[in-house]
């Protein structure tokens, strides 16, 4: 869907302390991903982690933002797994919103579960309700992790992925501020939402789930009944599918992006799940800072978008792909074109462990600005 007075007015991240996977143990689970730092954030919880970026996210609206900030209409807040959500029973995203100092309001502060998708998938949500709801004007959106042993370890939960801690925060709006939403588009595929349960029984009712996450198995036992090759299948024909239709309804080639904001997988998973698939190349992507935080849920996208406008790596009217993939399994695809890059953004750059490779950035085409 083309969306034409939809915008990002501010953007935030918070993380934990970037460690080197070869100083943790299960390191070597991690080969071919070639990932060389995680973030992880002790004695943090996710929520925590959301304020902080949110914070970060009202200071950088504040800076394109003339007047008293906006208090949003709508708070959405994310979180994937159970050991970043606190306690059961409770509102996280209230707890947030409370923590940002928000007032009470019209509107709702509620959460979305679209796994790793839920965040990038929001925009796509809130567009659609913006677009029909003329009495609100702002949503804020919100998602924190914290991942750990002994239920869920960074490093080896899961085949191939490092997942980090942090959170991430997004501000949308009717009026002009870091970045014009041009459109945006989502696909589902619910025929694989057993790759992540795999042959695991539900509970029964009244009981919880105890113990340690059994992500590979659960992929393990599916991928045995199902065949690798129809999981890529479907999994390649859910992103091209998406990308292709949010470009046409956009009007832009790839040749048009800057920059391709994508889940941080790891180089496999990376390299099979969206770059050939989509027929792009890594140097439009952030693989070289993603590699030193980790996979943190449905944060990675945003977090990345605030590493490019606090680090300059943008420049009014870039336009910049954000690929959601959530199990389950659902793609969204937005598009951004650059509208403001504020200096005093810099103040507010999520944190690198090693020097981020500036050889990386993508060489512009014709009409382009170049990356600084």
């Amino acid at each position: 869907m083309r969306w034409t007075d939809l915008h990002v007015s501010g953007v935030g991240a918070a993380l934990g302390n970037l460690v080197p996977v070869d100083e943790l143990d299960g390191f070597r689970d991690l080969r071919g991903s070639s990932q060389r730092a995680v973030s992880i954030a002790h004695g943090s919880t996710g929520m925590e982690l959301a304020v902080r970026a949110g914070h970060n996210a009202l200071a950088s609206t504040a800076m394109t933002t003339t007047g008293p900030l906006p208090v949003p209409d709508l708070h959405f807040h994310a979180a994937i797994w159970r050991g970043s959500r606190g306690i059961d029973f409770w509102s996280r995203a209230a707890y947030v919103r409370t923590r940002l100092g928000l007032p009470a309001g019209h509107g709702i502060a509620t959460e979305l579960n679209a796994m790793s998708n839920s965040l990038v998938g929001g925009i796509d949500i809130s567009a659609r309700v913006l677009a029909g709801s003329p009495d609100l004007d702002t949503v804020l959106l919100t998602g924190g992790e914290t991942f750990g042993p002994p239920a869920f370890d960074h490093l080896t939960a899961d085949h191939g992925i490092a997942y980090g801690d942090g959170g991430s925060a997004l501000i949308l709006g009717r009026h002009p501020g870091l970045a014009q939403v041009l459109a945006t588009s989502s696909y589902t595929d619910p025929t694989l939402e057993q790759l992540h349960r795999g042959g695991a029984p539900f509970l029964p009712p009244g009981t919880v789930e105890v113990g340690a996450e059994q992500v590979r198995q659960r992929k393990a036992q599916y991928l045995a009944a199902a065949g690798a090759g129809s999981v890529l299948r479907r999994t390649t024909e859910g992103v091209r599918t998406v990308v292709a239709g949010l470009l046409r309804e956009s009007g832009l080639d790839t040749a048009d992006l800057a920059w391709v904001l994508l889940p941080h997988y790891g180089a496999h998973q990376l390299q099979t799940q969206c770059l050939r698939p989509l027929g792009i190349p890594d140097s439009l992507t952030l693989k070289h800072v993603g590699d030193q935080w980790g996979h943190i849920g449905p944060n990675d996208q945003f977090i990345g978008l605030s590493h490019l406008l606090c680090r300059k790596a943008v420049h009014v009217g870039d336009y910049v792909l954000l690929v959601g993939i959530g199990i389950g399994m659902t793609w969204t695809a937005v598009v951004l074109r650059i509208e403001a890059v504020p200096p005093e953004m810099e103040g507010l750059a999520p944190p690198l462990l090693l020097p981020w490779r500036h050889s990386s950035q993508p060489v512009r085409r014709a009409g382009a600005t170049a990356a600084g």
